[in-house]
């Protein structure tokens, strides 16, 4: 199997650099870091989006694969998006995974740019700290997790 990869938009390149990364003002501390947050808010909007330019360097999916364990957040967003299949755990299946992951993300970072541009006057971080603050408040805390459905699309 070749090393596989995931592509990060060119579209967003600069929001990208702005939040992650070696700059003095970064929040994530890496570009994966950046990634698993925003593929996480794109799936709690539902939101997806193709990749349609990729930037050059794409991220080994090695990395997520880490002592972080942020491939299981790949593995389960695969899952989710392609409901009752579990062959999409399957190695040879790696790339669609991947796709799903990046299209998440893609739609993450494009909700992350919307909230900046919308909160100007705040620093990224107050930005950040406000969207995430909005959907602690709007859950409801004696909701809990049905794993039984998440076995289901297993197929278990």
């Amino acid at each position: 199997m070749i090393d596989p990869r995931v592509r990060r938009p060119a579209d967003k390149a600069d929001l990208i650099a702005r939040l992650a990364g070696e700059n003095d003002n970064a929040i994530f501390a890496s570009m994966r870091d950046l990634f698993v947050f925003a593929a996480a808010l794109g799936k709690i909007e539902e939101r997806r989006k193709p990749v349609t330019k990729v930037a050059k360097d794409p991220i080994r999916l090695d990395l997520f694969r880490s002592d972080a364990g942020h491939d299981l957040l790949i593995q389960a967003l695969a899952v989710l998006a392609n409901s009752g299949d579990a062959e999409i755990l399957r190695d040879d299946r790696v790339d669609e995974r991947i796709q799903v992951f990046e299209e998440y993300v893609n739609g993450g970072l494009e909700l992350i740019a919307e909230h900046l541009e919308a909160g100007k006057l705040q620093s990224d971080d107050e930005v950040l700290m406000a969207l995430v603050n909005g959907y602690v408040e709007q859950r409801d805390p004696t909701s809990r997790v049905d794993l039984s459905q998440f076995a289901d699309d297993l197929g278990l």
